[in-house]
């Protein structure tokens, strides 16, 4: 169909999908996620393709077919750490997240890259605090991240390997700025 759709995640672990002609009524809710879900974007190049991060004890990236009469989730993986940010990529046809709190060190406070099936292709690392907001931007080629180490850095995604399977080379350094009493705490 050619309705617009509207998704809001809650800290009661669920996705709602409105139809935007009709916002009040849920037509579609997704409750595959066990903590808060606080991360979500659609899909630009795929009709009714909706990607969701969970919280802290979910950890997960879930991807999923908001056309469908019924919950449907397309794709999942477990990250090991909090999903704080989830975006599409249209340069690189990838999804971009971020990450807090970990239960392994090794995957928090970082920018990941993943192709649409949720294989990894990249870990952007450099912050010291977990990171509270992504953007990218609108070519996709850059992706903005905010820490609560009071810094900002700008990744130039674009140039990290190749889709496609491609290996990728060792990341690269991250523009960074510091920003001494920016109140990041309150985004998230």
């Amino acid at each position: 169909d050619g309705v617009a759709q509207l998704a809001s995640g809650s800290n009661d672990h669920t996705v709602r999908v409105c139809d935007v002609r009709s916002p009040r009524a849920a037509r579609l809710e997704l409750t595959a996620h066990s903590a808060a879900v606080k991360a979500l974007d659609f899909c630009p190049w795929r009709r009714h393709c909706l990607a969701t991060g969970g919280g802290t004890t979910d950890g997960s990236i879930r991807i999923w077919d908001t056309g469908a009469a019924a919950e449907r989730e397309l794709q999942s993986v477990a990250t090991g750490s909090q999903v704080s940010g989830v975006r599409w990529s249209v340069a690189r046809r990838e999804l971009v997240t971020s990450h807090g709190f970990s239960s392994m060190n090794s995957t928090s406070n970082s920018v990941r890259l993943w192709r649409p099936n949720l294989l990894p292709v990249a870990q952007l690392t450099g912050h010291r605090g977990r990171v509270l907001h992504l953007a990218v931007s609108p070519d996709g080629g850059t992706a903005l991240s905010a820490g609560s180490d009071e810094t900002l850095r700008f990744w130039k995604i674009s140039s990290i390997g190749g889709a496609g399977g491609q290996a990728s080379p060792p990341l690269p350094e991250a523009l960074s700025a510091r920003c001494p009493g920016l109140e990041l705490s309150r985004i998230r």
